[in-house]
């Protein structure tokens, strides 16, 4: 469970690492087209925010492989050790869990709505918009699972 939560955990910052870097880039030339070229690419508004929605919701799949979401060691310090830690701990994992089943649920849901619709510029299926919140969810659980319980 612990080499999958870290195999989780790098293609997570691999692909993050990768659509930052495209996001950059893909940034850059739009400014330098706008305002040296003088021509906005008809794209430069919807590829930009795809690319920051997935790299979003699959970046959080990180957080959880690594165990360090929503986690700022302020329960640590006024719980201490001892078995309300632990318990806070697990309702933590259970709350998490529980979120991350209603947003693939819903995800899902929303991707299959609007899935026939096009996209303005690039004519994609508006669904691959909202593919990433069942997409992440779903690792996400399997990385929180592997993460706790890898341990």
């Amino acid at each position: 469970m612990k080499r999958l939560a870290r195999t989780l955990d790098a293609l997570a910052r691999t692909i993050g690492a990768i659509g930052i870097a495209a996001l950059a880039g893909i940034v850059a030339w739009v400014v330098f087209s706008r305002y040296v070229l003088g021509v906005t690419p008809r794209w430069s508004e919807e590829l930009p925010r795809l690319i920051l929605v997935w790299v979003t919701f699959l970046g959080v799949v990180s957080g959880f492989a690594r165990g360090s979401h929503f986690e700022a060691g302020i329960a640590d310090m006024i719980l201490g050790q001892g078995p309300l830690r632990r318990a806070a701990r697990w309702l933590a994992l259970f709350a998490s869990a529980a979120f991350l089943v209603v947003l693939l649920v819903t995800g899902w849901q929303i991707t299959g709505f609007t899935w026939h619709h096009a996209t303005t510029a690039l004519a994609l299926p508006g669904g691959l918009f909202y593919l990433c919140l069942p997409i992440g969810a779903a690792l996400s659980l399997v990385a929180l699972v592997a993460g706790r319980f890898g341990k």
